[in-house]
């Protein structure tokens, strides 16, 4: 009798296959994390704004018209500044101030027109603010 017992304590086969259970349950759990870490980091791609715009000019007046602004449902301006010799006007969501910003929003259809009642050429540039702060120029010529 005792030498079974002897024989059974020394018996440890079943103790390795829980262990390897164990083990391959705590490898399996800290792999999910690592990937479900690294997967809530990446950013699905998103396609750049494009805005288009209408540019007219007669004797006297620059006219700018937003015509498109794709993607649509971004609605990604947040303000447009336009300069011409050495004004400067911007669109925000004050109200009318010194240094010229106009409570409008800034959409398909926004307008502004530009006194340019001067036969010197000067630059007319039209610059816009997206809503992650970044900005870009969508229309520079000289006039």
């Amino acid at each position: 009798m005792i030498s079974k017992i002897k024989r059974l304590n020394k018996d440890d086969r079943g103790v390795s296959p829980v262990i390897g259970v164990i083990l391959m349950v705590a490898i399996t759990v800290v792999m999910a994390a690592i990937v479900s870490s690294w997967s809530a980091g990446v950013k699905a791609p998103t396609r750049p704004t494009t805005v288009g715009l209408d540019i007219s000019r007669d004797n006297t007046n620059i006219t700018a018209v937003i015509t498109a602004i794709d993607p649509i449902s971004s609605a990604p301006i947040s303000n447009m500044s336009f300069q011409y010799k050495y004004w400067n006007w911007s669109t925000g969501s004050g109200i009318y101030t010194i240094n010229n910003t106009y409570n409008s929003s800034v959409d398909v259809g926004f307008t502004r027109s530009f006194d340019t009642n001067s036969t010197n050429p000067t630059q007319f540039i039209v610059m816009a603010t997206f809503k992650d702060g970044s900005k870009r120029v969508l229309y520079s010529q000289e006039t």
